[in-house]
């Protein structure tokens, strides 16, 4: 045959590998001319050329089609790999190897060379013979000779399975022709360990069969074993029994027929019984042996927890290893560091950078022994893997690391082809390609080309029917090299334009494969990249029906996150895409759309995030929350691979795609339909947590019912990355105002560091330039060019995004007319967390004058006043005693009981919050602190306004998603319809005053009005009319005075003093502005 010749084999032999059933057929029709001897030359030398490599499975695969090849074309194997040798020579060879194997005692040395001078013989032919040879011997001669006999042929049958030369499928063929003959003779009555021994061996050798049905041949094994098991007694013969256990649970392993999950299930069963009779102290090898099997299997289950499974593997693993020697078992004891590798990179407990150093030392513990030289094919899956560790690992620098995964998939390459093993080929060339995608070099461009190279390399080579899960994931991944390009080449508009196309039609390609059904993860990465696209070429529309589509994805992948970091983790790698689909809709001026998703986008799952936090540990969750959670979590194991979560994709380990296999969904279709039972169960008596458990969002139409009448109006501020949009929503038309330029990276940043970060640094400081910095914000926010509209509104219902929260609108300084005065000079202002928050408290029944007033007084440290207030209060309501809880009777309990009883809660004691985790933040009390996360799970229907005279209570960091966890927002989720306070620590007089002022007026006016009225008398009260209740109030802070506190007393003294000199003491927004009004008028 010449070159070409060769090559046009090759070709048709990759193409019929990588084609599916039903092309085959056509393939072959078209190639006539190649169907010859030739072609079936070739492919056992292509399988040949696998066994010297080491390629076990890519040897078995080529000569099974070889099979399949001949007697499709009815032409004999045996014509086209030997010269048929004639009868008598078979006969001559037979008698030969049987006389060397007795004399030798079965020394392969001598057996082997045998062999080798004689592999034309190592056919059908030698089949026959044998067959027809020891038929006609083994029962005309003494039962003493014939079980001798059949004793040489078990062990020339056990040394041509093993031999590595030759056509391996004819070699077992002739294997099992000699255990059949033998079991002539060591029938079932003997019992005997060497009709055992028989039986096993002709298991094992169907089990390796290459000809005839793969799926037959393991039936076959099996029901050898079965039939073996019903005739053994484990008394009797107990370790006879333990092997063909141990056996069974191999042929189960690879059983091809019957439901998988269930095979494997039988495979650990025969495993496990095995082992209670090969133990390490009796059987230590072959006790090894079975628990490496034991480990494959687990790896491989599909019962049960995948990380349960794997670390089950992994002690199995860890157990043979005990056993293995290094030197005596060199290449064993590497195998099994191999495969205790794997377990480790697929490990799914948390410590993940550990289990990957773990797995790269034992690769590198298997490469000591297996190299390219004598175990090519296994040394360079070694190196596939290590790559595939080395590209996700934490410890160590990036760049190096990713350095060491192109080296390690490029090495495994050398020996790994598409016509040796195309999957493993496609395997490692897409994770190269991942490698190179992210290279960290100065070569960026150069890398990236590397990568779009490689991956279109491996499109040319496979076929995506075939492949069509690999064939997505290379769109995928080129959607994304041609993203990055789009990125460095911005400055090239022909090339930007260019690979921002390209791109979209790769991740396009991509979704042909990648389903929402099946692919929930991937069509989230996908979609939001697209809108990304979209968004960058000014393809609103493209932008819109992507981000569409990741957005509802985003609201169901959020239930995966299993702690508060990973769900913060996944927030911010997505929660832009609400910006940009604002940004985008205002393009079109469809502003309704727009404001619908700023108000989705604040929406929250706290019942998952307090699931996560669980910070009350004996605290009992609601029975049907549990139940919902408990069926979320068994949906995210059917939907998703959770530990995959902003890692790399790679293939081949743990951070792999995961597809939702078809009966999967089904199941998944139940659970939903039970959780689905569960949520309305829920919301029919809590419609507050069931829409925490799940997201619903208003429509414009819901938002706009809000509006109450005429003189109200809601202004919505929303930040995305460049602007700051402030839509302005009347009952009349809805308008949008955008602060150019004063987004996230600029404004909330500049508030971030001129008032947050300024107040907790140096609150001094931070007073003195409190005006300054309401005054620059107002500019920021043009409310100037803003109020111009709402001439006829008095009051505005405020929703803040993200830094915005923390700021006193009250005292933002506004122009009218050329009349400089406080926003809260012209509107009655109610601040809302989000529109949610607003419906909530709206669809509540209302009482003008709630008269049940409870009072819960504790001391606060440097906050000499409190008594004072509770007192005025309590006298100016009437409240008897039995409403106070003071001092040591605010403990948790009655606190808990006593704001069942109450309808208006005026709550003075001790808060403390917690920046790092919200739902940690904590009210004090006499025996202990309440958190927040227990607040939001309260019902309080009966609840009608709470005032938290606490310092600092409304304070939030709100960096990625604008989830307000206060205080504030805890009591309007239970129950309550209104809530006063405070942003900072509000000076001890003025809050008292404030809180004493706001009560008055409230007896007369609803809580806005009474609210605004208070802060204007506060503004305006003069030192003249404190001087009036200095006597008063001197009398209060005598009563606080102890030895230990008598200096700081007297410096409250002293500042009452300075107030009362003082013309107008509290005209500066410190004291006046720091309460805020939350909830209805």
């Amino acid at each position: 045959m010449n070159q070409n010749r060769i090559q046009a084999y090759i070709n048709l032999i990759q193409q019929l590998l990588n084609s599916p059933t039903e092309r085959k057929e056509k393939i072959l029709a078209t190639n006539q001319k190649l169907l010859d001897k030739g072609l079936l030359q070739t492919i056992i030398m292509m399988a040949q050329t696998s066994a010297e490599k080491g390629n076990q499975e890519a040897q078995e695969l080529l000569l099974t089609f070889a099979v399949e090849l001949s007697e499709k074309l009815d032409i004999s194997i045996t014509e086209n790999t030997s010269a048929t040798a004639t009868p008598l020579e078979y006969l001559e060879f037979l008698t030969q190897v049987l006389q060397a194997t007795h004399e030798s005692k079965n020394n392969p040395q001598i057996i082997h060379p045998i062999l080798q001078e004689n592999l034309n013989k190592l056919d059908q032919g030698l089949v026959e013979t044998l067959q027809t040879w020891a038929t006609s011997t083994l029962v005309e001669i003494k039962p003493e000779e014939a079980y001798s006999i059949a004793v040489d042929i078990v062990n020339f049958s056990n040394q041509i399975q093993e031999f590595i030369l030759g056509d391996k499928a004819n070699n077992l063929e002739i294997a099992i022709t000699g255990y059949k003959t033998a079991l002539t003779v060591y029938n079932n009555s003997s019992k005997t360990h060497h009709w055992v021994s028989i039986i096993n061996n002709l298991g094992t050798a169907y089990i390796n069969r290459i000809y005839g049905d793969k799926s037959v041949n393991i039936e076959k094994a099996i029901e050898i074993y079965q039939s073996a098991l019903k005739l053994i007694d484990r008394k009797d013969s107990p370790q006879d029994w333990a092997i063909i256990q141990s056996n069974l649970g191999n042929a189960y392993s690879h059983r091809i027929e019957g439901d998988k999950a269930k095979n494997i299930e039988q495979s650990i069963v025969a495993y496990q019984r095995a082992l209670e009779i090969i133990t390490k102290e009796k059987f230590p090898q072959q006790w090894a042996t079975i628990q490496n099997n034991l480990a494959n299997t687990y790896l491989t289950r599909i019962t049960g927890k995948v990380g349960d499974n794997i670390e089950l593997a992994i002690d199995a693993y860890q157990k043979a290893l005990q056993i293995i020697d290094r030197e005596e078992n060199s290449l064993d004891w590497a195998v099994t560091q191999s495969n205790l590798g794997n377990a480790y990179l697929n490990r799914m407990t948390e410590n993940v950078e550990k289990n990957i150093e773990q797995a790269i030392a034992t690769y590198q513990q298997a490469l000591k022994i297996i190299n390219r030289e004598n175990q090519p094919y296994q040394w360079a899956n070694i190196q596939k893997n290590l790559g595939t560790a080395y590209l996700n690992r934490f410890i160590g620098k990036k760049s190096k690391n990713i350095e060491l995964a192109i080296t390690a998939y490029q090495q495994a390459l050398t020996e790994i082809t598409p016509i040796d093993s195309l999957l493993d080929w496609v395997i490692i060339s897409i994770n190269l390609g991942t490698a190179y995608l992210h290279r960290d070099t100065a070569e960026r461009v150069e890398n990236i080309e590397l990568s779009i190279a490689v991956y279109q390399q491996v499109l040319q080579v496979i076929n995506p029917e075939k492949f069509a899960l690999w064939w997505g994931i290379i769109q995928k991944n080129l959607g994304d090299a041609y993203s990055y390009k789009v990125r460095e080449n911005i400055e090239n508009i022909a090339d930007f334009y260019q690979n921002i196309e390209l791109a979209i039609t790769a991740y396009q390609q991509a979704l042909n494969i990648f389903t929402v059904e099946s692919f929930p993860l991937e069509c989230l990465e996908i979609y939001r990249k697209l809108g990304d696209l979209g968004f960058q070429k000014e393809n609103w529309q493209l932008a819109i029906e992507s981000y569409q589509v990741a957005i509802k994805l985003l609201e169901i992948t959020q239930s995966l996150a299993n702690t508060e970091i990973s769900y913060k983790e996944m927030l911010a790698e997505s929660i832009y895409m609400y910006g940009n689909i604002v940004e985008c809709y205002v393009k079109i001026e469809e502003y309704e759309q727009a404001l619908e998703y700023v108000e989705a986008s604040r929406s929250r799952r706290l019942v998952e995030l307090m699931m996560i936090d669980n910070i009350d540990k004996n605290e009992e969750k609601p029975a049907e929350v549990e139940e919902y959670y408990d069926l979320q979590q068994q949906i995210n194991q059917l939907s998703f691979d959770t530990t995959r979560i902003n890692k790399p994709i790679t293939v081949g380990s743990r951070f792999s795609i995961k597809e939702i296999k078809s009966e999967n969904q089904e199941k998944i279709s139940l659970l939903k339909e039970r959780q689905q039972k569960i949520w309305q169960k829920i919301w029919n008596s809590d419609r507050v947590l069931a829409e925490q458990l799940q997201v619903t969002y208003l429509s414009f139409s819901d938002i706009q019912q809000l509006v109450k009448d005429g003189k109200t109006a809601i202004i919505d501020f929303y930040s995305t990355k460049n602007n700051t949009y402030i839509f302005l929503l009347t009952q009349q038309q809805l308008t949008v105002h955008i602060c150019q330029g004063e987004g996230i990276d600029k404004l909330q940043t500049w508030i971030h560091d001129n008032w947050l970060k300024l107040h907790a640094e140096n609150s001094s400081e931070w007073q003195s330039k409190m005006e300054a910095f309401l005054s620059e914000l107002s500019e920021k926010l043009e409310l100037n060019q803003l109020i111009k509209q709402l001439n006829e509104i008095k009051e505005l219902i405020i929703i803040p995004h993200l830094y915005l929260h923390q700021i006193p609108y009250a005292a933002l300084p506004v122009t009218r007319e050329k009349e400089t005065k406080y926003l809260c000079d012209y509107f009655r202002l109610i601040i809302l967390p989000s529109c949610q928050i607003l419906n909530y408290c709206s669809e509540r029944s209302l009482i003008n004058n709630p008269r049940k007033i409870g009072i819960v007084e504790t001391p606060i440290t440097n906050k000499f006043y409190t008594r004072y207030e509770c007192e005025t209060l309590a006298n100016m309501y009437l409240i008897s005693p039995q409403k106070r809880l003071q001092y040591s009777q605010a403990k948790i309990n009655n606190y808990q009981s006593f704001i069942q009883q109450v309808q208006v809660l005026h709550s003075s004691h001790i808060s403390q919050v917690n920046l790092v985790n919200p739902l940690a933040s904590k009210l004090n009390l006499f025996d202990g602190d309440i958190v927040l996360s227990k607040v939001f799970t309260w019902r309080l229907p009966e609840l009608f306004d709470v005032f938290l005279s606490s310092c600092e209570i409304n304070i939030n960091q709100t960096k990625i998603s604008d989830e307000i966890l206060t205080f504030a927002s805890a009591f309007i989720s239970a129950g309550a319809r209104h809530v006063i306070s405070s942003l900072w620590l509000v000076e001890d007089l003025a809050a008292a005053l404030f809180c004493i002022l706001y009560y008055q007026h409230r007896q007369k006016h609803n809580r806005s009005e009474a609210f605004k009225k208070a802060q204007n008398q506060l503004r305006y009260l003069t030192g003249t009319q404190l001087s009036s209740y200095k006597k008063q109030l001197e009398g209060y802070l005598e009563e606080y005075k102890k030895h230990e506190n008598s200096e700081k007393i007297q410096q409250k003294k002293e500042l009452l003093s300075w107030f009362c000199q003082q013309s107008l003491p509290f005209t500066h927004p410190y004291y006046w502005a720091g309460f805020i009004s939350q909830g209805i008028s």
